[in-house]
């Protein structure tokens, strides 16, 4: 049966036999077409899990928050033929905080089998290592940069910290990891809790829950520019 294989990538290990299944690097490998968030890191996966061959071989389509629906006519046309696809996100699982989720909805529109192969998620990763509230969280993605917008997610936020007990999980571009540090020590109460994990399944990995009271004694962690996730619960 015509098969899209969901294969997460990396989080920035350049070791991919060691945070992936042997059964993902496998269905990479019979793939010949790809469907990507960016060429650059599935290139890079391929050349890292199969040093022996050419990376780019495989064709690709690329599919991210810049594709227009208009493009997605081209990627229909992949769906009607016999070969298998691979779905690959820059970094974590595909459809997961990622763009890949049309793709999906094309293969099951088109009748394909959809298969997910296990490898990292940072989101599960970091609520794992968090000591929060693992049975009923929020991810909110990337945090708006608009003041109002912000200022709503934030009430947002709260409301299901105060409400429903929910695990609030967001994150932000690497060179703005500092300011929202600061922020959350300025919005948050001093006995609400707050993780941070940094270069999550890398060697510099770091992931540290405290109160707000204990963040605001200890010395400001270093997360500029470094993959980050914020973790807020009671």
């Amino acid at each position: 049966m015509k098969t899209l294989h969901l294969i997460p990538n990396t989080l920035g290990c350049r070791l991919p036999h060691e945070v992936l299944s042997q059964r993902a690097i496998d269905s990479l490998q019979l793939c010949n077409r790809l469907i990507v968030e960016s060429d650059r890191s599935a290139r890079r996966l391929l050349k890292d899990a199969f040093p022996d061959e050419n990376p780019n071989v495989k064709p690709s389509f690329l599919l991210n928050e810049h594709t227009q629906p208009e493009d997605l006519v081209d990627l229909l046309q992949w769906f009607k033929s016999d070969q298998d696809i691979a779905l690959l996100s820059d970094a974590g699982a595909p459809g997961v905080a990622d763009p890949g989720a049309a793709a999906v909805r094309m293969a099951h529109n088109a009748g394909w089998r959809v298969v997910p192969h296990a490898g990292p998620s940072s989101i599960l990763l970091a609520l794992m290592a968090s000591g929060m509230n693992g049975q009923n969280f929020a991810f909110k993605g990337y945090l708006p940069r608009d003041v109002q917008r912000r200022d709503k997610i934030w009430k947002e936020m709260n409301d299901g910290l105060q409400r429903r007990k929910e695990t609030q999980i967001f994150m932000e571009p690497p060179y703005r990891n500092d300011a929202t540090f600061a922020e959350c020590l300025k919005r948050l109460n001093t006995d609400q809790q707050l993780c941070v994990a940094v270069d999550i399944t890398l060697e510099e990995e770091w992931i540290q829950s405290k109160t707000i009271e204990e963040w605001r004694k200890e010395t400001k962690p270093d997360l500029n520019k470094r993959p980050c996730l914020f973790l807020i619960g009671n």
